[in-house]
């Protein structure tokens, strides 16, 4: 009965996943991806007053599903909710979404993953990304080599726990809520304090490489 219940549970929460994502980007793509700019983010959620924030915290959590840009999202957070609110919706969101992504990995393709033919070569790898979780998750969110969303399904698809592994991302999301929402928050008020924020960011993603490098060697 247990497999029974896991050979039509499965593929049935598949298909509905895989439907629900590509009607969203149908109609992403469809309507116009470029009408949805920080500006026009900003207007909507303040537009939905008390709403707002618990809509951008949504949309930051289903947004990995849809490929739509990161970065616009956190502007347009900063932008309208300010460097601290903005920030702190956008830990939350992002963190949500990273659990999404994984709890999505961890149930579609773990255990297709493991009936890999070539599984073995890589059981080594996994075993030792799981016995150090936590910093394994943190130092692969610090550096911007992988893709944050491919992170958040590589890890669900590894032996990583979910206790470190939110962990992790709520801390690793840290540095770059900042940078985002404060150069949100200035984008459209001065150009020199957005040419700051953007200098900020970059100078901090570079501090972040180099740490995450020296950690390795």
């Amino acid at each position: 009965m247990r497999y029974y219940n896991q050979t039509v549970f499965k593929p049935a929460i598949a298909g509905c996943f895989a439907g629900f994502i590509v009607l969203g980007i149908i109609y992403l793509y469809g309507f116009g991806l470029e009408r949805f700019k920080p500006e026009a983010i900003r207007n909507m959620m303040l537009s939905l007053g008390y709403w707002g924030p618990l809509l951008y915290i949504i949309c930051n959590i289903v947004r990995p599903l849809f490929f739509f840009p990161a970065a616009v999202l956190a502007v347009g957070g900063g932008l309208a909710f300010g460097p601290v609110w903005g920030t702190i919706y956008l830990v939350i969101g992002t963190a949500g979404g990273a659990a999404l992504c994984f709890g999505a990995a961890r149930l579609l393709g773990r255990d297709r993953l493991k009936a890999w033919s070539r599984w073995s070569v890589l059981e080594e790898l996994d075993n030792q990304a799981a016995s150090h979780g936590f910093r394994t998750v943190l130092l692969l969110r610090l550096a911007p080599v992988i893709p944050w969303d491919a992170v958040s399904f590589l890890a669900g698809l590894s032996k990583v726990s979910f206790r470190p592994y939110v962990l992790a991302t709520l801390v690793g999301s840290v540095p770059g809520a900042i940078a985002f929402s404060c150069f949100g928050n200035v984008l459209f008020k001065s150009f020199p304090q957005a040419a700051l924020a953007a200098a900020a960011i970059v100078i901090m993603s570079l501090s972040l490489q180099a740490l995450c490098r020296g950690r390795k060697a």
